[in-house]
């Protein structure tokens, strides 16, 4: 790579020189690049994310057509499921052609219930397909034995984003309800309902889910550690919630010797077994009716995916057009099978050399982390010693997992589209990294929840580690042609956040074996809280759209992570320095550093799609990720000496907090 494209790695001619940086740093940075870029037709948000996800839609789209072409692949073989998956997946006439009669079988089956028996058998071969009608269930770390897979229940039943949906009242709310209900009446009529009938089903499936919602855990409750774990034994849930048979659940579901269950929302499941037994039996058969075609619909004929796409893609998130049809496919099999698409990627798209330069960074962020715990002035020295620990604990896993899932029990069929996707779902719910057949096994932490391909990081409390795929290792994140100035700012930040996520506000309450237990004194708990305070507030008074605000609590975790990854980056990315860095396009290091942070960040989005990351998404939107933070690092003022104290985003010192 040449050195004129090195120092393209960060784009000057992406800002607005004609804002000052201490009134908006993500429009000063990135404001020529936004207005340059608006969001296209088939997406609801644009920027450097999409931008890599493209790249590698069109690498993966590659290793599925090639596949599809393979007609010496073996029966039975990986290869050969990747292509018939795919090959399905487009084959648009026998879509057309077969509408419904896929699902014909499932529609009967719910058709036939005739009591409460029947109810809880069908539900529960939905829930095998990934459906989830009323609830879900997986395999997750025990909270307080990390070292043990438990049977795990979790909230469902609604087909709105997120329980509030169903009782804000400002005119935004009330007319996506509205347009709701004519959704679901539409599907009803698609499956052969008579309008009014349709209607009157519709109403059904909102007075239902609205019951569910208000016994739901808000976003933020369903985001919380310690309330989310409520362990019981297999009598207890059964005289908690009658109106389930859970030890004939268990037994259906093939994994007949769970003892123990957490419950993540009890008031939930103490609602929906009072539901169970209250609703009329004709009234949960319609609520099944909508489960189905709410889960299908994307794989079946096109008026039903337009139907579907029209009110979750266009009118939730003001997304104009559908992706092509090739990328839907992609997306859909991504979900069913990605890690064995993914290893194929890695062994083809990724650079040994990057992971070798990923180990070099983590090194220096793990150091840098270190020596902030060690300079902290609000720890005391106990807690200090336990956050060393854990830290020490952390594993950092790059590119793709140690252990690769095995798809041996895999069905991938000729018969249609929307079966090959059940079928994908079923395997998932038993054999995937959270299936059933884990309940009562130990902790795998080689198992990955993200495919290789993904742009995209994640920390795990309970296992103690961050993930770093493959697919987010590729510029403008990371290049290892790039400077450091650059891949600190960017791919560092990255990984400072995934770091900081296990001391974040929810991270902090797991210990150096990733259980949950309150290793802190209670002055560091409240030194701690008083500082997050700080940031809830600045947060709570981000407007995103007119009256419409960042709700400060539900984002504090990864606000935490955002402020804390930037400062151990800034910090890790000085420990790199061999020499003093040069000045490019007339930035010094520790500028291009802030600039290239505040790249990785820039988008456009539709205000729909704003709306509802803000009601339902735990991360703030793009421009508050990058305007939150840098205001508060001290080293930001430095590296930009013109922010001065009467611009609009400078925060006294006072006023800025020291978290990590």
């Amino acid at each position: 790579m040449s050195t004129s494209e090195k120092e393209k790695a960060f784009d000057p001619g992406s800002m607005n020189l004609s804002v000052k940086p201490g009134d908006d740093f993500y429009e000063y940075s990135e404001g020529a690049w936004i207005k340059s870029h608006p969001v296209p037709p088939d997406k609801t948000r644009y920027g450097e994310f999409e931008i890599v996800k493209d790249r590698t839609y069109d690498r993966v789209k590659g290793i599925v057509e090639s596949a599809a072409n393979n007609t010496s692949a073996p029966d039975g073989s990986l290869e050969q499921k990747i292509g018939k998956f795919y090959s399905m997946g487009m084959d648009n006439a026998t879509l057309e052609r077969q509408r419904f009669d896929p699902i014909k079988g499932e529609l009967k089956m719910i058709d036939n219930i005739s009591g409460a028996s029947d109810l809880q058998t069908v539900s529960t071969q939905m829930m095998e397909y990934g459906l989830d009608p009323f609830f879900s269930m997986y395999a997750a770390p025990d909270k307080k034995n990390s070292k043990t897979m438990i049977a795990t229940l979790s909230q469902g039943g609604l087909g709105l984003p997120d329980r509030d949906f169903y009782f804000r009242q400002d005119n935004e709310s009330i007319k996506i309800r509205e347009q709701y209900l004519a959704h679901v009446a539409r599907m009803f009529v698609f499956l052969g309902d008579s309008p009014e009938i349709a209607e009157s089903n519709a109403r059904t499936v909102m007075r239902i889910e609205t019951r569910l919602a208000n016994a739901s855990f808000t976003n933020v409750d369903n985001h919380d550690e310690v309330k989310t774990y409520n362990k019981m034994s297999l009598e207890e849930l059964q005289t908690f919630a009658p109106g389930i048979n859970w030890s004939c659940l268990f037994g259906s579901l093939v994994c007949p010797d769970v003892t123990e269950v957490n419950v993540r929302n009890p008031s939930f499941f103490k609602e929906l077994s009072i539901a169970l037994q209250d609703e009329s039996i004709a009234d949960w058969k319609t609520f099944l009716r909508w489960k189905l075609i709410l889960g299908t619909s994307p794989y079946l004929s096109s008026d039903v995916e337009q139907e579907h796409f029209d009110f979750f893609g266009r009118k939730l998130n003001g997304q104009q057009e559908m992706k092509p049809r090739w990328k839907r496919v992609i997306d859909a099999e991504n979900e069913a099978m990605g890690e064995a698409v993914g290893r194929v990627y890695a062994d083809r798209y990724f650079d040994p050399d990057s992971r070798a330069r990923m180990q070099e960074m983590v090194f220096n962020l793990k150091k840098a982390f270190g020596e902030r715990l060690q300079n902290l002035t609000w720890m005391e020295p106990e807690t200090r010693k336990e956050a060393f620990k854990k830290l020490e604990a952390l594993d950092v896993q790059v590119g793709y997992p140690d252990e690769w899932l095995n798809y041996s029990e895999l069905e991938i069929k000729n018969d249609s589209y929307v079966m090959n996707v059940l079928r994908a779902s079923k395997f998932k719910f038993y054999h995937g990294p959270d299936g059933l057949d884990r309940i009562g096994r130990p902790v795998n932490r080689k198992l990955w929840e993200m495919n290789p391909q993904e742009a995209n990081a994640y920390a795990d409390y309970n296992k103690i580690i961050i993930v770093f795929p493959a697919g987010i290792l590729q510029p403008p994140f990371f290049s290892k042609d790039a400077d450091d100035a650059v891949n600190y700012g960017a791919i560092g930040s990255v990984i400072g956040h995934e770091m900081t996520h296990h001391f974040d506000s929810q991270g902090r309450k797991f210990d150096a074996s990733g259980n949950l237990t309150d290793w802190w004194t209670t002055q560091d708990a409240d030194n701690f809280n008083k500082n997050t305070e700080v940031l809830v507030d600045e947060y709570n008074r981000f407007e995103v759209l007119p009256d419409l605000y960042v709700n400060g609590n539900l984002t504090l975790p990864e606000n935490v992570a955002d402020f804390g990854g930037l400062t151990v980056a800034y910090h890790a990315y000085k420990l790199s320095l061999k020499e003093e860095p040069k000045t490019i396009d007339g930035f010094t290091g520790d500028q291009r550093f802030f600039l290239s942070f505040t790249q990785i960040w820039r988008e456009s989005n539709t205000n729909e799609s704003l709306r509802t990351l803000v009601l339902t998404d735990t991360h703030s939107p793009a421009r508050f990720r990058v305007n939150g933070v840098v205001f508060n690092v001290p080293e930001f003022y430095r590296a930009f000496p013109n922010v001065k104290s009467s611009d609009k985003l400078y925060r006294i010192e006072n006023k800025r907090p020291v978290i990590w």
